[in-house]
């Protein structure tokens, strides 16, 4: 379930994870241990459905656009360096500390970008997102692109 305007600071704040925006700019702050990974489109579906399926759902930022941005909150950043070259070997993209996104414009009253709690309200370690992709990897072998397809 997507959050509503009101929702997404009250979610993050809880999660270690502060979101602001301007009209044309999201700011977000990661805790502690917490950071911001970003797949490349065709493994974040493939992830999706592995989180799903073994109920690690926790909070994202969807960001619209014309490319559109998925970013998941993680855990275990300090213990996770093979894990976290292995992700960007893969094409992803860490966010810590500190992210700044630009909004695509907006037509009409809604947000460019949406939080989301995750239907277990828990934060899945980043070496879960690693295991996850690998085994999207391993059980796509003629490519990735077959789950684009579906």
């Amino acid at each position: 379930m997507t959050s509503t305007a009101a929702e997404p600071i009250t979610t993050a704040n809880r999660f270690d994870w502060s979101i602001s925006h301007t009209g044309d700019t999201l700011v977000v702050t990661f805790g502690v241990e917490r950071a911001g990974i970003e797949l490349p489109a065709p493994l974040r579906i493939g992830v999706e459905l592995f989180f799903q399926d073994n109920g690690l759902s926790g909070p994202s930022i969807a960001i619209d656009g014309p490319v559109g941005r998925h970013i998941r909150l993680v855990t275990g950043v300090s213990k996770a360096d093979r894990a976290i070259e292995y992700l960007q070997h893969c094409g992803a993209v860490l966010h810590v500390g500190r992210a700044v996104w630009p909004l695509p414009p907006v037509s009409g009253p809604g947000l460019a970008w949406s939080a989301n709690g995750g239907h277990g309200h828990r934060i899945p370690p980043l070496v879960a997102v690693a295991a996850a992709v690998r085994a999207v990897r391993l059980y796509t072998p003629d490519g990735l692109e077959k789950l684009t397809s579906d």
